[in-house]
């Protein structure tokens, strides 16, 4: 595309379980306030994919979430296969998961069991479901990437600051004078999950090593947006 305004656009990246549901209720409620234009993206976009699309001169904009407790969130939302908000079927691959995984932490724990057969259904487990399949790497390729478009990142949000931090993210793209929609959609886990076990966090944090050098990476990021 070669218009001036899609040289211009904001791309808001949709990582799985990082509030982006509620995050694009509020930007679309607030559409006659746009200053630029912005494309609210599914989880199926990527950076690559929106510099393919929209091309060098896009901006990108993204909520993020300590990859704890997304792995929680992710986990417990395909085990209901999205509901209430959504009903997206299971895949075959995440059928297979959850006949093996009843709970996040199982999971979890599972990446250090002596038991080849729990192991390698951990390895397809996190292979296989969605958001979790899906995470910083799939949406940001590398740590080397992401240090490269950080003069395109517009604004970036860590879940735990939308209340706080809200405004001033929508500020950054552009929309102002904000209005919050009466009935703003979530996709939220509607029961509170069974916090992980010190194994499950050390095991996460172990084989999900680089999710959370991209976390510190994201709060970085939000600081220098300040």
């Amino acid at each position: 595309m070669s218009d001036t305004a899609d040289l211009s656009k904001i791309c808001l990246l949709h990582p799985g379980k990082t509030g982006g549901t509620y995050l694009k209720s509020v930007i679309r409620h607030n559409k006659p306030r746009w200053g630029r234009p912005i494309k609210l993206l599914s989880h199926r976009e990527t950076v690559a994919s929106t510099l393919e699309t929209f091309g060098p001169g896009r901006k990108l904009a993204f909520s993020f979430r300590n990859p704890l407790e997304r792995f929680v969130s992710a986990f417990h939302s395909r085990l209901r296969q999205g509901r209430p908000t959504y009903n997206r079927k299971w895949s075959p691959a995440e059928a297979t998961s959850f006949l093996f995984f009843e709970t996040a932490n199982d999971l979890a724990e599972a990446l250090s069991s002596r038991n080849e057969r729990t192991l390698s259904a951990a390895y397809f487990a996190f292979n296989s479901i969605l958001h979790i399949k899906t995470n910083y790497s799939h949406h940001f390729e590398s740590l080397n990437r992401l240090e490269q478009e950080e003069p395109n990142i517009v604004a970036c949000l860590d879940l735990e600051n939308f209340e706080t931090g809200l405004t001033g993210f929508l500020d950054k793209i552009g929309v102002t004078d904000v209005s919050l929609p009466d009935t703003p959609r979530r996709h939220a886990n509607p029961d509170d999950a069974a916090p992980l076990s010190d194994r499950a966090v050390k095991n996460l944090k172990t084989y999900w090593a680089t999710e959370f050098e991209f976390y510190d990476a994201f709060k970085k990021i939000e600081n220098s947006r300040r």
